[in-house]
């Protein structure tokens, strides 16, 4: 009789672990469904920022001619600085979000001092994603050296320039319409 009892015991423990088991499941499932429809999936607002100041200023301090598109430009600049660099040089860049969505960044450095001759294409490498040239264009009265980049984590596209010391990028995710576009419209930025 003590056996059968036992066995009873053990027998209603097994199932009141498995219940315990089952509970948890449901209100696991329950907090996921509702975590599931209770946050919306809308995509992040765009930020845009104010660049053509932050290009004045880089056209004020530096020792090269600062190019950028108008100050109405239509697309919505999403960054935009000015960055010391320990060499000497300086970079001004801004990012845009394109009338299609993609991504066009414009980068500008320069002058490079003769000790800084090598890094000229270490930079230009690293911002184009190790970019492979396909060939050169002339936009603006300027020729562009094309190239495609690492394709991760977008295809990369950009339009590479060398003038008295200064490298300028037009890079990417946009399409190269896009990119010629917004090379198309660089014009040197006035400190007045």
């Amino acid at each position: 009789m003590a056996e059968q009892a036992a066995g009873r015991s053990r027998s209603r423990m097994r199932g009141t672990g498995m219940d315990m088991v089952r509970s948890l499941g449901l209100v696991a499932i329950a907090l996921l469904v509702w975590l599931w429809f209770s946050h919306p999936r809308t995509p992040d607002e765009i930020r845009s920022v104010e660049w053509y100041p932050v290009a004045a200023s880089a056209a004020s301090a530096g020792a090269y001619e600062v190019l950028a598109p108008p100050a109405a430009f239509p697309w919505t600049a999403t960054s935009a600085r000015v960055e010391p660099q320990p060499d000497g040089t300086t970079v001004w860049r801004v990012g845009y979000v394109t009338a299609q969505d993609a991504y066009a960044g414009l980068l500008q450095r320069g002058v490079f001092p003769a000790q800084a001759e090598g890094s000229i294409e270490d930079w230009v490498a690293q911002e184009t994603r190790n970019g492979r040239p396909e060939g050169t264009v002339t936009i603006g009265g300027r020729a562009w050296e094309r190239s495609v980049g690492d394709p991760e984590p977008d295809d990369r596209r950009s339009l590479v320039t060398r003038e008295d010391g200064t490298v300028t990028v037009v890079t990417g995710s946009a399409d190269w319409s896009e990119l010629e576009q917004l090379a198309a419209s660089l014009q040197p930025v006035s400190t007045d």
